[in-house]
């Protein structure tokens, strides 16, 4: 365990890293390809939401592949995919073979949102992970599913992991990283938290919270936001795959800009506003817009 405070940057009101809104894709195929595995029978939401901002984010395509019982809800919805399900109504085993179709076109897999609780959908997630020749990005349901076989993600350097930090509690305790919580430590203790998971793993991380705290390679970087934006993860989600994959080359500078960006998408947001998921998309490709020409 670290034994000095960690080493951070602070990002708030220009980007660390403008370099990556002024070479932001303009065409949909440079603007990457993001696969989304996800949803049940009783909740598909989030993984929709999830591709309404990744859309809003500037993913050149996304594709959100869920189990066929929701093909009567969700049947013709733009970029939807089904695959077999169980007869519970989520994803399972006879879903793989689909699924990994799909994910050779695809420039990342993210493995998560909805996906359920329950023994067919863990195997499903570990045989994903081993099998699936694309970066992964982790995050929601896909934490808990990935749990007998963590180190497929925390030890892929192509790897991303979104989180909360009650999450980021959870999965420290899975790895065995001892975890040392101070009351009244604030921003510094979770860093030293975040900092040691990182550093027994080789996955990027993004956890988000009061602020979306980005540890990849040897980079700390800390972006205050509104914490009501917390109320949406999909936007997390979203926002920050796309940034990764279409900066997958220097991950650090497209989370902090996928970070600095939701952080703008949230500052009309007041102390009790409750946060819908279409007015935060529209805000998110504004912020974009107008860091643009920052």
């Amino acid at each position: 365990m670290s034994q000095t405070p960690p080493q951070f940057v602070r990002q708030s009101t220009a980007p660390l890293y403008p370099q990556v809104l002024y070479s932001r894709p303009v065409t949909r195929r440079a603007g990457g390809r993001l696969l989304v595995v996800g949803g049940h029978v009783g909740e598909f939401s989030l993984p929709t939401a999830m591709h309404q901002f990744a859309t809003a984010a500037g993913i050149g395509e996304c594709t959100v592949i869920m189990p066929e019982t929701l093909a009567k809800f969700l049947g013709g919805a733009p970029g939807t995919a089904f695959a077999a399900a169980t007869p519970s109504g989520s994803l399972g085993g006879e879903a793989l073979g689909r699924i990994l179709e799909l994910s050779e076109e695809a420039d990342a897999v993210a493995i998560g949102p909805s996906l359920s609780n329950n023994s067919a959908t863990a195997i499903l997630a570990e045989r994903l992970a081993a099998e699936i020749q694309r970066p992964l990005i982790a995050c929601d349901d896909g934490l808990v599913a990935l749990r007998q076989t963590l180190p497929a993600v925390t030890d892929n350097p192509e790897a991303l992991i979104i989180l909360t930090m009650a999450e980021l509690f959870k999965l420290a305790g899975a790895l065995g990283v001892a975890i040392n919580i101070r009351p009244g430590a604030g921003l510094i203790n979770k860093l030293e938290i975040i900092q040691n998971v990182a550093a027994a793993s080789r996955a990027a991380y993004a956890v988000y919270g009061t602020e979306i705290i980005i540890a990849a390679g040897a980079e700390l970087i800390v972006t205050p936001i509104n914490y009501r934006l917390s109320l949406t993860p999909a936007l997390f989600y979203g926002a920050l795959s796309t940034f990764w994959i279409q900066n997958h080359a220097q991950p650090a500078a497209g989370l902090a800009t996928a970070a600095y960006l939701i952080a703008r998408a949230g500052d009309d947001l007041g102390p009790t506003d409750t946060p819908t998921a279409s007015g935060l998309a529209i805000a998110l490709t504004n912020a974009i817009k107008q860091a643009e020409n920052f």
